[in-house]
């Protein structure tokens, strides 16, 4: 097996590389970041998405109506876009004025509907009087035997309303199950 092995370098060898490198990287760099109109090919141009059509290298006299009908199609895009723009700001206000019409609507029925209730519960307030006159006026003994038959909550409901002799008199004859649940209900 026989290794090679390279002499060393010298000096004026790598300072030859080292300036040759130098040379090609100015003359690459020279070439490619030029004026567009020092070598055509060099640099930079425009591509072909950005201006929408194929431009070869133009005078500014010659760009000029290019550019002018670039912003006629900037301007037409614009006053497409406000026009959409407008068209449903137009449906906005449409659907608002429908949504407020609605909402009219609902806060009528809600105002209808706590006149109904407020009107039931003064009907039931006047039914629970009326029924009360009546307990006062029958006997504990036939009132018990009404108050025996009830729901719970409304004979408590009742009996509250009761004056407080007349309410002890009626607990006094019902069995004694139904006056502790009752009493119960009443201390509640």
């Amino acid at each position: 097996m026989h290794v090679h092995t390279f002499a060393k370098p010298s000096l004026k060898s790598l300072s030859g590389c080292l300036i040759l490198g130098l040379l090609i990287k100015i003359g690459l760099s020279t070439a490619l970041l030029a004026p567009s109109n020092w070598l055509k090919w060099a640099g930079p141009r425009a591509s072909e998405a950005a201006t929408g059509c194929v431009a070869p290298e133009s005078t500014p006299s010659q760009r000029l109506p290019r550019l002018m009908a670039l912003v006629e199609k900037e301007r037409k895009a614009l006053l497409a876009r406000e026009a959409a723009t407008a068209a449903k700001e137009e449906q906005l206000r449409h659907i608002k004025q429908e949504v407020e019409s609605r909402l009219k609507e609902l806060q009528s029925l809600q105002g209808r509907l706590m006149e109904t209730l407020e009107e039931e519960k003064r009907i039931k307030g006047e039914h629970n009087r009326h029924l009360v006159a009546t307990l006062q006026a029958m006997s504990p003994d036939r009132a018990g035997k009404l108050l025996e038959q009830m729901d719970e909550a409304e004979a408590v409901r009742l009996l509250r309303r009761l004056p407080g002799k007349e309410a002890g008199a009626i607990l006094s004859l019902l069995s004694p199950e139904k006056a502790a649940g009752l009493s119960h209900r009443f201390l509640e």
